[in-house]
């Protein structure tokens, strides 16, 4: 019986042995390839942002950013090079990291940060998987994942291939196409085309279903604009125009606007501008500005924030 158990627990670590080899061999090899598809697609565009921008004004924020400034025009107009490093279905958490990162390596003249002004309260959706592959390496990014997800999910992440799970077959795919790679953003900016609606949009009143304030998102927002000031960086704080009806004064905005007089930020509560929640032409859908939206509203942020 004690021979049997012997070769049980042989045999088990075998297993254990071979299935660690298999993880750290695949975090290594995905390690390797990552920095070589730097800015290719989705995946390569955090790494890009975590690592490699390096312009002197830089747009964050999710789909809304990413859709929302033409990035040609911001250089055109401030005469410095720029980069929309924004990125569809990152939110709060996942840009103070990208923030953060970007300061860590250099000084920016200007950081335009695309927030939705209810992004600090309590309960927001604000997904951190696509940081994943980075927990450890970078440390905005394994303090936001400890603060935010329970311990189950941060002990998973020890694995190099939970990490990778859902993007290896991106990485793969965009590592054998590098060399025939076209970027099909302009300087990082998506521009969506006009297109003709099956439904019309309709101007509706949004109800937020979160009341109470986040103390982690506060005091990370707090602690990110004071890096920023204390390094010279300008920093603007941008809600962009949306098809909807919206509180601009929730606890929330309230909140955001009095950390940003705090540290020296400039805060543009635009959701509800009048030039463009009248013009419905102007939206693919309630939340995201097609080109000719892109186009005008860029042009009209720019002279915000010169006249300001």
């Amino acid at each position: 019986m004690k021979k049997g158990l012997s070769k049980f627990c042989v045999a088990v670590l075998v297993v254990l042995t071979m299935v660690t080899v298999v993880d750290v061999t695949i975090g290594k090899v995905m390690d390797w390839m990552l920095p070589q598809i730097s800015n290719q697609g989705d995946t390569g565009k955090t790494y890009y942002s975590l690592n490699d921008v390096h312009t002197p004004v830089v747009i964050v924020g999710s789909s809304r950013a990413a859709h929302h400034y033409v990035t040609q025009i911001i250089e055109d107009s401030l005469g410095m090079p720029a980069y929309n490093v924004a990125r569809d279905g990152c939110f709060f958490s996942y840009n103070c990291c990208v923030v953060n990162s970007i300061l860590d390596r250099y000084t920016p003249k200007l950081i335009i940060w695309e927030n939705g002004t209810e992004y600090l309260f309590d309960g927001f959706d604000d997904p951190l998987e696509n940081l994943y592959q980075y927990y450890e390496k970078n440390p905005w990014v394994t303090s936001a994942i400890q603060e935010e997800l329970p311990w189950t999910e941060y002990a998973r992440l020890n694995s190099r291939l939970y990490q990778y799970n859902s993007i290896i077959h991106r990485i793969l795919m965009r590592y054998r196409g590098r060399s025939s790679f076209v970027d099909e953003t302009e300087k990082g900016y998506l521009p969506l085309q006009p297109k003709k609606l099956k439904k019309q949009l309709e101007l509706k009143q949004v109800e937020l279903n979160c009341t109470e304030l986040s103390k982690t998102k506060v005091e990370r927002f707090k602690a990110t604009l004071s890096r920023a000031k204390e390094k010279g960086v300008k920093v603007v704080v941008v809600d962009s125009p949306m098809y909807r009806v919206c509180d601009m004064n929730n606890k929330s905005a309230v909140e955001m606007q009095k950390i940003c007089n705090m540290y020296g930020a400039l805060f543009l509560n635009n959701s509800q501008l009048p030039d463009f929640v009248e013009h419905k032409e102007f939206f693919n859908d309630p939340t995201h500005m097609n080109t000719i939206g892109a186009v005008s509203y860029t042009k009209m942020f720019l002279n915000q924030i010169k006249t300001i």
